[in-house]
């Protein structure tokens, strides 16, 4: 009687260790927001499970970092259709061995992220409306950057010219510069990097600012790349978040930007409408249905850009 009441208690605590564990592989994987478990199965079908769910995340984020690229216009609808695709695809593949069926949702409530963007050439300014700054804050306290891209149709030549500046928490700091070089009538629109290391100036790329040849200057912050010029020095080289980005001088170039990132968005710098949810690292929610194991989580899922 003692030996079958102990054997009880080793098949109850042995089922509890294991949906523990089961839990316990879960969050390691990813960060999640909810989590649901049912599970009958045994220690090393979870950790297929486990196992599975985790090239599933990582799969995610490579769809990501495809249907994103540069563009936050209509990123969520492409990569909604793209989770669509992907659901069809791996329940299609499982089906005929009874593996574990998938639903996979964009949750956009849930992710984490802002954008805010001018998509009119005009002078890059404060966009609350209000007179010309000499300085305004883009976002402070940030912590990742996926998008920050400036097209540049134009630039004036009166003072000091227009700047951005990223300052990381370790006091460093990385500013863009867009001014007018050369000399004569058609002068050159010039963009400059510099940082917080002496001598550090360095022009990476020029177009004629007026007249025959004249052309926008496409800029990647992020990437450390521009459509006239080669890579260069990034934020992310000299700086750490979380950052402030501020920009100074807008009125002195015309063009337009997009900026996504996590971070907090002053309402001193945007009137209401004029930054909106965006998913820098999007929320999935998630449904798995296996023979042994059902599921519903929703997750962070880590964009993948490699």
């Amino acid at each position: 009687m003692v030996a079958n009441e102990r054997g009880q208690l080793l098949l109850v605590g042995g089922i509890a260790i294991a949906i523990v564990v089961f839990s316990t592989i879960l969050f390691a994987h990813s960060l999640a927001v909810t989590d649901g478990i049912t599970t009958t199965g045994s220690a090393n079908t979870i950790e297929r499970s486990a196992d599975r769910e985790a090239s599933v995340e990582r799969d995610f984020g490579r769809l990501a970092a495809q249907t994103r690229g540069d563009d936050l216009d209509g990123f969520e609808k492409r990569y909604e259709n793209a989770l669509q695709n992907y659901t069809r695809t791996h329940n299609r593949v499982v089906a005929s061995s009874g593996g574990t069926y998938l639903n996979a949702t964009l949750n956009e409530s849930a992710s984490l992220g802002n954008e805010t963007s001018q998509t009119s050439a005009s002078e890059i300014d404060d966009p609350n409306g209000g007179s010309k700054p000499k300085e305004w804050v883009v976002a402070k306290n940030v912590s990742r950057i996926a998008v920050f891209n400036f097209n540049f149709t134009e630039g004036h030549d009166k003072g000091t010219p227009f700047n951005i500046t990223v300052t990381g928490s370790n006091g460093n700091w990385w500013a863009l510069e867009v001014s007018l070089t050369g000399t004569g009538p058609i002068r050159d629109k010039t963009v400059t990097i510099r940082d917080s290391t002496p001598g550090s100036d360095t022009p990476v790329c020029s177009v004629p600012n007026s007249g025959p040849g004249a052309k926008d200057l496409s800029v990647n912050l992020v990437a450390g790349t521009c459509n006239q010029g080669s890579g260069f020095k990034t934020f992310s080289d000299v700086t750490e978040p979380p950052y402030i980005i501020n920009i100074s001088k807008g009125q002195k170039a015309d063009g337009t930007y997009r900026f996504a990132a996590i971070g907090t968005f002053p309402s001193t710098s945007y009137d209401s409408g004029d930054t909106a949810p965006y998913p820098v690292v999007p929320a999935i929610d998630t449904t798995y249905d296996t023979p042994s194991a059902s599921y519903n989580r929703t997750v962070l899922v880590e964009v993948d850009d490699g």
